[in-house]
């Protein structure tokens, strides 16, 4: 088993409450909704805007298409000190090597020392303007840097492009694997619990025979089908039209 295949669905919410995202004086409002879209796409919700430039208007609105409340429960704060406040790591996102820039972190190595800190830590990933991106003085505030490397020679990326790139390297740090299966094995258990509820109203279980060996082998059945949720929900609905039908005859 690898070290990924530890990580699963639970360990991830863990660490997803920690991080916050904080974006420096962004200047457009379609970037901040399009950060709250990818933001909601890979399971984090803290959004923190310092020092901005644009409006939660309809325009950001609409590019945050399902993730409004992200939007609604934004911090606004005036200075990035108060939006990091109480932050145990954080991470500046930059793509100028310098003196202050010595130690850069790739988005997966960064993923891999958030994860390896020895004790929770409170997480503040920071993002630039889209002219100018972080200052020296901005990055004075941070304990890790981070940088996207492209390879190209235009290798300056859109806001959101670049929260994605970041929040997916931490995402994908976790297996979800035992999260559907954990999910499946109950939604499947549930269905059928319902199934044998069902079949004791019809008196099926009643009929000669062994009512024990008829459940193991529905159980059996089920368990072998590789059932999707929308399947499993299909089937609910028709188990609870025939409780009707039968508690509730015409």
């Amino acid at each position: 088993m690898s070290e990924t295949d530890g990580r699963g669905y639970h360990e991830f919410r863990e660490l997803a409450a920690r991080v916050r995202v904080v974006l420096v004086g962004p200047r457009f409002s379609g970037n901040i909704g399009a950060v709250a879209r990818s933001m909601n796409n890979f399971g984090f919700s803290d959004l923190r805007l310092a020092e901005p430039r644009a409006e939660l208007d309809a325009e950001a609105r609409t590019r945050a298409i399902y993730s409004e409340e992200i939007l609604d429960n934004a911090t606004i704060t005036k200075t990035l000190a108060e939006a990091v406040a109480g932050a145990d790591i954080v991470v500046g996102t930059t793509r100028r090597l310098g003196q202050r820039r010595a130690r850069l972190f790739t988005p997966p190595e960064l993923a891999e020392e958030l994860l390896g800190a020895a004790a929770p830590k409170r997480i503040a990933l920071v993002f630039g303007p889209e002219d100018t991106g972080l200052t020296n003085e901005h990055l004075d505030l941070c304990n890790r840097l981070v940088t996207i490397p492209t390879g190209a020679e235009f290798d300056s990326l859109n806001l959101s492009h670049a929260v994605t790139v970041i929040l997916y390297a931490i995402n994908s740090s976790f297996s979800f694997a035992s999260r559907e299966k954990l999910d499946s094995a109950a939604a499947l258990e549930e269905l059928l619990d319902h199934l044998e509820r069902v079949l004791r109203l019809l008196g099926f279980l009643a009929e000669p025979g062994d009512p024990l060996r008829t459940l193991l082998a529905l159980r059996g059945m089920i368990s072998r089908g590789g059932w999707s949720r929308s399947e499993i929900g299909l089937f609910h609905a028709i188990l609870r039209q025939i409780e009707r039908k039968i508690i509730e005859p015409q």
